[in-house]
């Protein structure tokens, strides 16, 4: 089956189909250990039957369906690190591939659509490895993956917030979290996320910036608690603010406020601007 499955990989756009044989296989080898397997061959014929719109509608249903029983996505959330982490986090990336799909022409249930949205937040609420780049086993890059299936939802224009501060919640729980500097740009698969909440209205530039106030405070409350993962997390921060200033390009409002946060930070490290 892999075999078959990597001629397709070669096949151009528009050329691929599926059996149901291979799809079982595809959904039961998603959070392989052999990151070509993974990575390579299953994400990438994954992705491209979405994009290229090659599954069939009864397919599509499988996927959904399967996506949701498994509950892959917090499979093994609550244990110690280990292998599990693959699963989950290719997982979210098909959450994001269906919830992509879905908002180009529905595919899915408005109860479906709405637990993927819940699920989209909860994951990264409760996700603990923050590995990146595994050697031999590839990329598990959680908060990455997480945050793409996030940014996925609140581009969803079905999606209306239940409550802001649930999805602020988000960065709270992650910083939370962070015992070690984050190496692999998860920063800039946080903040556009987030980008992409105020640029499609599910969240008011004012929350944001309200939300950039306070949690700014609070970073820099911390470092009074001389912990090292304080200092990784005002790093982290600041990488934040940083993409989000160019992000937020367009929208004045948050960009003055993103730049007096980037100054203040490097007035108080000693940089003369």
């Amino acid at each position: 089956m892999q075999e078959e499955l990597e001629k397709m990989v070669q096949l151009e756009s528009g050329k691929l189909s599926f059996t149901d044989n291979q799809i079982d296989f595809m959904l039961q080898n998603i959070g392989n250990l052999d990151p070509y397997l993974r990575d390579d061959v299953v994400y990438t014929l994954l992705a491209r039957g979405f994009t290229e719109n090659s599954f069939i509608p009864e397919q599509k249903a499988k996927i959904v369906t399967t996506f949701i029983s498994s509950r892959n996505l917090f499979k093994g959330i609550e244990q110690p690190q280990n292998d599990l982490i693959f699963l989950r986090t290719f997982n979210a990336l098909l959450g994001e591939l269906i919830l992509e799909s879905d908002n180009d022409k529905p595919i899915l249930t408005d109860s479906e659509r709405q637990l993927l949205f819940d699920w989209s937040i909860r994951y990264l609420k409760e996700e603990k490895d923050f590995r990146g780049y595994v050697t031999t086993k590839g990329w598990a890059h959680s908060v990455a993956h997480g945050s793409d299936f996030l940014g996925a939802t609140l581009s969803h224009h079905d999606f209306k917030p239940k409550s802001v501060s649930a999805i602020f919640d988000v960065i709270t729980s992650i910083f939370q979290n962070l015992k070690n500097p984050f190496v692999d740009d998860e920063e800039q698969r946080i903040a556009f996320a987030f980008f992409q909440g105020v640029n499609f209205q599910k969240i008011a530039s004012a929350d944001f910036n309200s939300f950039v106030d306070d949690f700014d405070k609070q970073i820099y409350q911390q470092l009074l608690h001389d912990d090292r993962a304080n200092w990784y997390c005002l790093s982290s921060w600041f990488r934040l603010l940083q993409n989000w200033y160019f992000y937020f390009s367009t929208n004045k409002e948050v960009q003055d406020n993103l730049l007096s946060k980037i100054t203040a930070y490097n007035e108080k490290m000693g940089f003369t601007l």
